[in-house]
């Protein structure tokens, strides 16, 4: 496709060189000349100040075009592009005795008055005249520091501004912004800074090398909040969050609305166990210097590095697994042996539905001793025909691991129906809406992490006022008045299922009551 539309070159106006006159200050001057020449095709550019024995200042004014582009060897050579010509096209501003005033005058020489080449045919082709006001960068500097994405910002910029910045005015600028938040730091020492700053409690692990390994951080709302709900963790680390590809591990909370809320991050050099340990390690000493009660239920997935790291670090607490992460990783195994099977009275689908439906039956076991009932009848059924399938269950989650998943054990600890991972999900989503790319620095990561956080913290405690003045329809009753606007509206759903136990009247009797309400 031909760039230049016309067969024949386009001309100059006549009026092409700016009107001679006075103005009240250099910025008046060069905003005057770049309005006049934006509409004939070319822009001005600064040239180099030279200063007269009185001490007067002259000003060139040239054409945006002017510079000669430097020619580099080959071997040194970039593929780009030059809009350069050496258009000697200029105007001169000198400074009036008054040294406030300036006036603007043409050059005698008729070579200063020519340009060597076409008027654009838009303004966007001139980078001067694309520069953001100050009211702009104001703007834009706020929408980036609020999270904005940049193609949303670009918009709204269109919408509510007369700029006419690109999409790469708008990177640049941004990045402009992030680099004078860092103020000249590198981005390390700038997260280092900030969190101290905003009284973050962090961590930094180095290495021989001095270099920053780890970075573990907790906004000190956050730790409040956990003092009030310590009862359960729940870790998990999600990925591409930053440019080094450091896993982010999630410590999150739960309270008591049954609401999750990010207890503090770590930027990891990787998943094994010494990277666990690190983290919980000293997260284990922020407990212990704040005085905040060790959690009673710690939940995650069957990352055997990080269970370990777990039960070093929390020997007190209860390490629980995930049943979500459970029964994918039993589907993800044991299913293709059944679908892959078609003959005999059962298809495959419907024997692997039964094999799954023992699974999930074991799981749900009560007791001890029904857990034993349901291996050994699980065992009879299927480890003549499936015995790797078998195998798997029993060695990765009910010989050693049993008393993690299965709700005869998990329900002796007090979860509070906190058996899965997913409230972490969650975090991850709401982590990520906010990030938006995976190639920011720690520092910038950071900043969306922080952003996030605030929010979910404005939100949860927005959350409870609205519980201390709003009575749920079916607990209105007379019952719960003295605790009305103390105890969570789940808590008191959960009294409530209980009352209706004990006044149950139905023809089928209940089950005999087992304490498992109370304690988890």
């Amino acid at each position: 496709m031909n760039v230049n539309q016309s067969q024949s070159p386009t001309p100059f106006p006549d009026d092409c060189l700016p009107p001679e006159s006075e103005y009240e200050s250099r910025e008046a001057i060069f905003e005057a000349i770049n309005a006049w020449a934006a509409t004939r095709g070319y822009a001005f550019i600064t040239g180099r100040s030279t200063k007269e024995k009185t001490g007067r200042r002259t000003i060139p004014y040239m054409c945006d075009r002017r510079r000669n582009h430097r020619i580099v060897s080959r071997e040194r050579q970039r593929k780009t592009t030059t809009r350069t010509t050496g258009c000697e096209f200029s105007v001169l501003a000198k400074e009036n005795k008054d040294r406030s005033t300036w006036t603007l005058r043409h050059r005698f020489d008729s070579r200063f008055s020519l340009h060597n080449h076409e008027p654009s045919q838009d303004t966007t082709a001139h980078p001067v005249l694309r520069t953001m006001s100050k009211e702009h960068l104001s703007q834009l500097t706020s929408l980036a520091n609020a999270g904005i994405a940049p193609k949303e910002i670009r918009t709204f910029m269109q919408q509510n501004t007369d700029t006419i910045a690109t999409q790469q005015d708008i990177y640049n600028r941004i990045a402009d912004a992030r680099r004078k938040v860092c103020q000249g730091q590198s981005s390390i020492n700038a997260l280092a800074d900030q969190l101290f700053r905003e009284g973050f409690w962090s961590q930094f692990q180095t290495g021989p090398d001095g270099r920053v390994k780890a970075v573990l951080f907790a906004h000190p709302d956050s730790v409040a909040y956990l003092q009030a709900y310590p009862d359960v963790l729940i870790l998990d680390c999600t990925y591409k969050t930053n440019k080094y590809g450091k896993p982010l591990l999630d410590l999150i909370g739960v309270d008591s609305c049954q609401r999750s809320f990010c207890v503090a991050f770590a930027f990891l050099s990787g998943e094994c166990e010494e990277d666990y340990f690190w983290a919980l390690d000293r997260f284990q000493s922020l407990c212990e210097n704040r005085r905040i009660r060790h959690p009673s239920v710690i939940l995650t997935n069957r990352c055997l590095a990080c269970m370990n790291a777990v039960d070093t670090c929390f020997p007190s607490s209860r390490l629980l697994l995930c049943l979500w992460h459970a029964n994918k990783a039993v589907l993800r195994y044991c299913q293709p042996r059944f679908t892959r099977q078609t003959q005999g009275e059962n298809p495959g689908i419907e024997a692997w539905n039964e094999f799954y439906g023992h699974w999930h039956s074991i799981i749900k076991s009560p007791n001890a001793q029904t857990f034993h009932e349901r291996v050994s009848e699980f065992e009879k059924k299927y480890i003549a025909d499936y015995i790797e399938e078998v195998k798997y269950i029993k060695t990765n989650w009910l010989d050693q691991y049993k008393e993690k998943p299965v709700k005869a054990w998990v329900n002796q600890h007090p979860h509070f129906d906190n058996v899965v991972t997913s409230k972490v999900e969650g975090i991850h989503w709401l982590l990520k809406s906010h990030l938006k790319v995976s190639t920011l620095g720690l520092f910038e990561a950071w900043r969306s992490i922080k952003h996030a956080l605030l929010n979910q913290l404005a939100e949860l405690k927005s959350n409870q006022a609205k519980q201390k003045i709003r009575t749920p329809i079916e607990l209105s009753s007379i019952l719960y008045g003295a605790v009305r606007g103390w105890v969570s509206h789940e808590a008191s759903r959960k009294v409530e299922q209980q009352r209706k136990l004990l006044f149950h009247q139905g023809s089928t009797p209940l089950s005999a009551c087992t304490g498992s309400s109370l304690r988890s």
